[in-house]
C-alpha cells in the first residue's frame, strides 16, 4: 500500500514507517476528540447534537423539503444509532473521505504547508462532524463522490447526492448546483478569474430578484432572520450588512464583499479567539493555493473531468454561502465536510504542475535522456 509521506524533522520526508506511525498516531488522537466530544469540547459546538437528541424522541416523519432536523433525527432513529454511534460515523465518513482525498490526489509525500492544513481539517472535521450534525450527511455524499470519482456517471452521482441533500436537509444547496453544473458544462472562458467574478455578480442578482418577487425580501433575509434572535457578545463573528441599503445594487454589492471576506477571512483572523483565528488562515492557505495552482497549472483550459467538478463545485458553493450563512463560524463549520474536495484538489493541482523528473537509461555506453512533457527523446554521448 502506498503511504503518502509527511514532512519529516531532517530531510524532505520521513520514511514510509515513520509516515505511517505518524497518521495512525493523528487519527487516534482526533478519534479520542470524537468520542469524548461532550467532555473535550466547549458546549457551544454541542447545540446541534442537542436539538438533535431532543427531536429523536419526537419526531415522528422523513419529508421533502421538511425541517432538516427533524429529517435527520428521523433518520438515526430508525436505523437505532446512539450517540457514541453516530459520533463515530460522522468521524470515520469525514476522516475517511479526507485520507481518501489525499491518498486519490496521486501525491507521494506533503509538504509542510500541506500537511498542517491536512491536520487542520481533519481537526475540524472532528469538531465539527465527530458528534450528531448535519455535516455528517454532506461528509458520507463526499465519501461516495470521492469513490466514484473515476466513474463515468461521476456527474451523475455528484447532482444525485447533491440533490437529495438540497430535498432533505438543505435547501439552498439547490441554488449551489445549478452555477455548479452551467460552469462544469460552458466553456473553459468562464472558469477565468473575471467571468467567475461576473458570473457571482448574476447569480446574486438573479437570487436577489426572485426573494423580492417570491417574498417581499432582500437578497439577505435568511442572514437576518438567523441573527434576530441571537446576542452578538455571544457569537464574535456575525455577518453583517457592509453597505446600508436595502435595495438590489445594495444586496449585490454586499454579497460580493462577504464573499471576498470568505476568499480573505480577516473577520476569522480579527475575530479574537484563537480556534477563530487559526481557522481563517488555514482557509486562506487552503482556499488561496488551490486556486493559484488550478488557474496557473493551465487546468482551466485542459481540465481532468473530477478535478473540474470540484473546482466548479466549490467556486458555486462559497457564492451560495455568501447569501445565508449567518456569521463566520458556521462558514469554517459548513465548509468542514467539502475539505476532502478542497485538499483534493489543491494536491492533485501541484501534480499536475510538476513535471516528472528526466529519467536517464544507459545502453551500451550511450545515455537517453526521456523529457517531460514533450516525451522528446534526447541522445548524447558520455564525455560530450
Amino acid at each position: 500500500m502506498r503511504i503518502v509521506k509527511v514532512p519529516g524533522l531532517i530531510g524532505r520526508s520521513a520514511s514510509p514507517g515513520v509516515s505511517a506511525t505518524i497518521w495512525l498516531l493523528l487519527l487516534a488522537l482526533l478519534c479520542f476528540v470524537s468520542i469524548a466530544h461532550e467532555t473535550v469540547l466547549p458546549a457551544k459546538f454541542l447545540l446541534d447534537e442537542q436539538v438533535i437528541l431532543e427531536r429523536m424522541l419526537t419526531v415522528s416523519r422523513f419529508e421533502a423539503f421538511g425541517d432538516s432536523f427533524d429529517n435527520l433525527a428521523w433518520t438515526f432513529r430508525s436505523l437505532g444509532i446512539s450517540t457514541p454511534g453516530i459520533s463515530l460515523i460522522g468521524f470515520f465518513a469525514s476522516t475517511v473521505g479526507l485520507v481518501l482525498a489525499i491518498w486519490r490526489s496521486g501525491v507521494t509525500s506533503l509538504t509542510y504547508m500541506e500537511f498542517l492544513l491536512a491536520c487542520f481539517w481533519l481537526f475540524a472535521q472532528t469538531v465539527y462532524i465527530g458528534m450528531p450534525s448535519k455535516e455528517i450527511v454532506i461528509s458520507l455524499a463526499v465519501l461516495l463522490i470521492l469513490q466514484c470519482k473515476d466513474s463515468r456517471f461521476i456527474v451523475v452521482v455528484f447532482t444525485a447526492c447533491v440533490a437529495l441533500i438540497a430535498i432533505f436537509f438543505r435547501t439552498y444547496w439547490a441554488i449551489t448546483l445549478a452555477p455548479a453544473l452551467f460552469l462544469y458544462f460552458g466553456p473553459a472562458v468562464l472558469r477565468k478569474p473575471p467571468f467567475l467574478a461576473l458570473l457571482a455578480v448574476i447569480l446574486f442578482a438573479c437570487v436577489a430578484a426572485n426573494f423580492r418577487m417570491q417574498y417581499g425580501e432582500t437578497l439577505d433575509f435568511a442572514r437576518q432572520m438567523v441573527n434576530e434572535s441571537r446576542d452578538p457578545s455571544e457569537v464574535g463573528s456575525l455577518i453583517v450588512q457592509i453597505i446600508p441599503g436595502g435595495n438590489m445594487v445594495s444586496d449585490v454589492t454586499n454579497a460580493m464583499l462577504i464573499l471576498g471576506t470568505f476568499l480573505l477571512p480577516l473577520p476569522l483572523v480579527l475575530s479574537g479567539v484563537a480556534t477563530q483565528t487559526m481557522g481563517g488562515i488555514c482557509t486562506f492557505f487552503t482556499l488561496a493555493s488551490m486556486f493559484s495552482r488550478y488557474q496557473k497549472g493551465g487546468a482551466v483550459a485542459a481540465p481532468a473531468r473530477f478535478e473540474k467538478l470540484c473546482f466548479c463545485f466549490i467556486v458555486s458553493f462559497l457564492a451560495t454561502q455568501a447569501i445565508f450563512e449567518p456569521d463566520y463560524g458556521s462558514f469554517l463549520r459548513h465548509l468542514s465536510p467539502i475539505s476532502p474536495l478542497l485538499m483534493y484538489l489543491l494536491l492533485s493541482s501541484r501534480l499536475e504542475r510538476e513535471p516528472e523528473a528526466p529519467r536517464v537509461a544507459t545502453i551500451r555506453g550511450v545515455r537517453f535522456h526521456f523529457g517531460q512533457p514533450e516525451r522528446r527523446w534526447l541522445r548524447s554521448h558520455d564525455g560530450q
